[in-house]
């Protein structure tokens, strides 16, 4: 595996995260539109055919789908980050553990792990490269 192959082995969690975020921003959409629906049709179906649609159950059935994907999601993400921690440990050596843990689980930007560490932005683009070097052998093991 290459320093890039790392990397972005790495940053699944990132993009993971932010699928979990679209998704609960998405449930939440849901949610507030099947309450729009139950607020404006209550539970009143009187004078529809068999066939009409159900607005709020429909609603509230996207809603479950939307739920069921999240926590699918929320399940995925975690043990994206378990194998993530799990790479990083073995590097045994708790600065440049750090600097991972804060760059691609913390999800801080090399100025943000710099300034949580009391190290200038190079030191931090040094361990980072050094402990990428270092994790690249363990990362899919």
């Amino acid at each position: 595996m290459t320093e890039n192959e790392t990397k972005a082995w790495l940053s699944r969690a990132f993009y993971a995260d932010k699928k979990r975020s679209a998704l609960e921003t998405l449930a939440k959409r849901q949610r507030e539109r099947a309450e729009g629906f139950r607020s404006i049709y209550g539970n009143n179906d009187k004078g529809k055919s068999d066939s009409s649609v159900n607005g709020t159950e429909n609603a509230l059935m996207r809603l479950a789908d939307i739920s069921l994907r999240l926590k699918q999601e929320i399940i995925e993400l975690s043990v994206i980050e378990d194998e993530i921690r799990l790479a990083i440990s073995k590097l045994c050596s708790d600065d440049l553990e750090a600097v991972l843990i804060n760059r691609y689980l913390n999800y801080m930007t090399i100025e943000e792990t710099a300034k949580a560490m009391g190290y200038s932005v190079d030191t931090v683009k040094r361990k980072q490269r050094a402990a990428i070097r270092k994790l690249t052998p363990f990362a899919l093991v």
